[in-house]
């Protein structure tokens, strides 16, 4: 299980944003939801790659994590969401100034 917001909203922190094939979310979601990431954002997206053909309906997960997670969770993903065909998705780790839980008012790591 991986600790969540661990340095207390002083650590650096990263935004994972995943694209992958629609019929690989359930799996993705059994995996991160069991290794305790602090939370995941689902939307559904449509999209093509540069085979061009045509759009495929995908899920885009958006995830918050401290840069300590960011591997492990890609990691994660990888593993369960390849196939080895063309279109298996896309993953992209961006850095993240800062983050508020509305609630509560924390913000940084512990708001993770």
């Amino acid at each position: 299980m991986l600790p969540c917001g661990s340095f207390g909203g002083g650590g650096i922190m990263k935004k994972i944003e995943a694209i992958v094939r629609k019929e690989k979310f359930q799996d993705i979601y059994k995996v991160l939801e069991k290794s305790g990431i602090g939370g995941l954002t689902v939307t559904p997206a449509q999209g093509f790659g540069r085979h061009r053909n045509g759009l495929k309906d995908k899920m885009k997960l958006e995830i918050y994590v401290d840069e300590f997670q960011t591997e492990k969770v890609v990691d994660m993903i990888r593993q369960v969401a390849k196939t080895g065909e063309t279109g298996d998705g896309k993953i992209a780790i961006l850095p993240l100034e800062n983050i508020y839980r509305i609630r509560t008012g924390e913000q940084g790591a512990s708001a993770i």
